[in-house]
């Protein structure tokens, strides 16, 4: 039925959501989420050489996103179960203006510390809160667009359908970085963090003013939401993709933090060339992560499981690989198989996570994914930079290669996991039943 159409009510055995497919929500949504994807590459393209003009030690590239990364736990799973409340769309739009709030203050705050208005811990401090604001709302964007799309997707459209939805987040991460390079060597390094600003104020406005909002808010506020959300986190449906998805966030957080490091140390440069390096490498992250969603994934036909074990398998190669890199080229290489299985690994874990929960629960379950997706990066500011200070290069990139070898045994292993992938090859059932 087309997207137009109003809702049927929820108690009814018809299926209430009309397929999103790839139709102008699709595409309004892509195109928001591009931008979020876009500016967070930028931005951990640009951080390695910023800290080291602004004299911060390396460690606090990491530690800049930790004070957001923690807010983003416990604001995502609030804004997913806020939009079943009052909508998708105002909650969408409400993340993209707080990203552009941290966006342009994060930029701000860069230049008073290039021109020495403020400098040292008050100059961390600064940063920290700049890129806080988007842990504490830029968060809300995330869940609600999942949530949106989980509305009008069937359970085995489903995986496909949000594969597609992150595929929105690898565009951005494949052409932010290039963009930004060459803004940068003209522009220098604030001006992409200032463009990412506007452009997502304008995102905010374009959802809020064209994205239509088919689905029936509840008419009163659940008691108890955060203990059901909380109850929901340690169902057995969900929980197992839930620590396999925070592996898969320290996992992340630790290789995008350190490898702007790695490539400056690896290859002997620093400043403008250090960051057109990085910038390349997360370029060619991006790209196989995005031929991983839109070409391979649809023509292998594996259950979220499978894409789990095999995502783990490539990510661990990937890093290994990354370890004995002698030269760019090898480091290009080693980061698109990191990607590759980057790219697997996403799909099982957000597609399964959706699949195990009932039509009702998809904000809350969609708030939970989210909030699973940053909360690694609490701790691999230690597990990444401060490994690499103390330890070496070299360090933090086995400590991730140990987790990745973890999180393909538990997949391989887990009962939480076969017994999902049991429940999702069943006949689907009545949306109403527990």
């Amino acid at each position: 039925m087309p997207d137009t159409q109003p809702p049927q009510p929820q108690t009814t055995n018809a299926d209430p959501r009309a397929p999103i497919g790839r139709n102008r929500q699709f595409h309004l949504l892509f195109a928001c989420l591009l931008i979020i994807g876009a500016g967070n590459s930028m931005l951990l393209a640009v951080a390695p050489p910023l800290v080291r003009q602004l004299n911060l030690p390396d460690s606090s590239v990491g530690w800049i996103f930790s004070l957001s990364a923690l807010l983003w736990v416990f604001a995502s799973p609030h804004w997913g179960r806020t939009s079943d409340r009052v909508g998708r769309k105002p909650i969408a739009a409400l993340g993209l203006a707080a990203y552009a709030l941290s966006m342009g203050s994060f930029g701000v705050v860069v230049l008073l510390g290039l021109n020495g208005v403020v400098s040292g811990l008050g100059l961390f401090v600064l940063l920290m809160l700049a890129r806080a604001i988007f842990g504490a709302f830029g968060s809300a964007s995330s869940p609600a667009a999942q949530a949106y799309v989980a509305d009008r997707t069937s359970r085995l459209e489903r995986t496909e359908q949000l594969a597609g939805l992150s595929a929105a987040f690898a565009f951005g991460q494949a052409f932010g970085p290039a963009i930004c390079a060459a803004l940068a060597a003209k522009l220098g390094l604030v001006f992409p963090i200032a463009l990412v600003a506007v452009l997502a104020a304008v995102s905010s406005f374009s959802i809020w003013r064209f994205l239509p909002e088919n689905t029936p808010p509840q008419s009163e506020r659940p008691r108890g939401e955060w203990r059901q959300s909380l109850a929901l986190a340690r169902d057995r449906r969900l929980s197992g993709y839930l620590i396999y998805g925070f592996g898969l966030s320290v996992i992340s957080g630790i290789t995008v933090q350190v490898f702007g490091l790695f490539t400056m140390d690896r290859l002997g440069v620093s400043g403008e060339q250090g960051a057109e390096f990085a910038a390349a490498g997360f370029m060619v992250n991006a790209l196989a992560f995005l031929a991983t969603q839109m070409a391979i994934l649809p023509r292998l036909k594996m259950d979220p499981r499978q894409l789990m074990a095999w995502g783990a398998g490539l990510f661990a190669l990937g890093v290994a690989i990354q370890i004995l890199s002698p030269s760019l080229g090898a480091l290009m290489v080693a980061l698109a198989v990191q990607g590759l299985g980057g790219g697997l690994a996403r799909a099982g874990f957000s597609g399964g996570s959706s699949i195990a929960v009932r039509p009702d629960e998809q904000g809350s379950a969609a708030g939970l994914v989210v909030a699973i997706n940053g909360a690694g990066f609490v701790v691999s500011p230690l597990l990444g930079g401060v490994a690499y200070e103390v330890l070496g290069m070299n360090a933090p990139l086995l400590i991730a290669v140990a987790i990745l070898s973890a999180m393909l045994a538990f997949t391989l292993r887990s009962r939480r996991l076969r017994h999902a992938s049991a429940i999702e090859e069943a006949p689907p059932s009545d949306p109403a039943s527990p």
